[in-house]
């Protein structure tokens, strides 16, 4: 049984609720732990982000937290560090290394707005061809490796996010091939995937991200694997847990908890 969820945004980005209030629920439905992972500063698009001024705040008040709640559960301060943004300051216990935006020339495409969003990016500039868009966002996904802060990947596969009933990418050879490039090369580099559920709150998706084909690569090539909620709501922290755990476990996948 899932007993932690590392990936949860608070009021410091695009959260619904405090970080004490987060806790709180929390410890309510028995968890282990709970880790905070508000969303990095994006300055060509800071509306979802954590205000550099309050950074310093986001960590005091995690901190205060975990010495409050000690006896209660265990509590740890992240970040969900975009690929486009700028390092993080001092004071993280650990970083989700995520990808939301894809660059072409000035123009910044958000992959997980909306269905017509993405579809419009793909006609505008990537000439039409999923395939292509594909291409670039698991070569961002990828490059991960090379970072050692990061702890875990998250949502692999987040640019499926709208595609359950009608899937805008198909697993064609340059759609696999651009996901397991990034896949080996992330195992290889030791870093935890991600099965998240946040779509399923969102009412997107029936099922967690990633993909069966993805989850079955991974069970094969021994990835380890964490579970989260991607929660922006008290309600949701442990949305669908039972589900995908047992979809890991079918898959082979490697579970583990990042701080045990």
């Amino acid at each position: 049984m899932i007993r932690s969820n590392y990936h949860t945004h608070t009021v410091f980005s695009d959260g619904a609720n405090t970080p004490e209030e987060m806790v709180l629920a929390a410890i309510d439905l028995g968890l282990e732990s709970i880790g905070f992972s508000d969303h990095s500063m994006t300055y060509f698009h800071p509306n979802w982000s954590i205000a550099d001024e309050k950074f310093a705040l986001y960590v005091q008040t995690v901190g205060e937290l975990k010495e409050k709640y000690k006896d209660r559960i265990r509590v740890y301060c992240g970040l969900e560090q975009d690929y486009m943004s700028p390092p993080p300051m001092a004071g993280l216990e650990y970083l989700i290394g995520s990808v939301h935006w894809l660059q072409v020339g000035e123009k910044h495409l958000q992959l997980d707005h909306s269905r017509k969003v993405l579809i419009d990016g793909i006609n505008e500039l990537y000439g039409g061809d999923p395939d292509a868009l594909a291409e670039a966002y698991y070569d961002l996904v990828g490059r991960f490796a090379e970072n050692p802060a990061i702890t875990f990947i998250g949502h692999f596969d987040l640019i499926t996010k709208f595609d359950q009933t009608d899937p805008l990418f198909l697993p064609t050879e340059r759609y696999t091939a651009a996901w397991q490039s990034a896949a080996k090369k992330l195992i290889a580099a030791g870093k935890i995937f991600e099965m998240n559920t946040g779509a399923i709150s969102r009412g997107y998706r029936t099922e967690p991200y990633p993909s069966p084909e993805i989850l079955r690569f991974w069970g094969e090539n021994g990835a380890k694997v964490i579970i989260n909620s991607d929660s922006h709501h008290v309600s949701t922290l442990t949305t669908a847990f039972d589900r995908a755990e047992a979809l890991a476990l079918r898959y082979g996948c490697n579970l583990v908890d990042l701080f045990q």
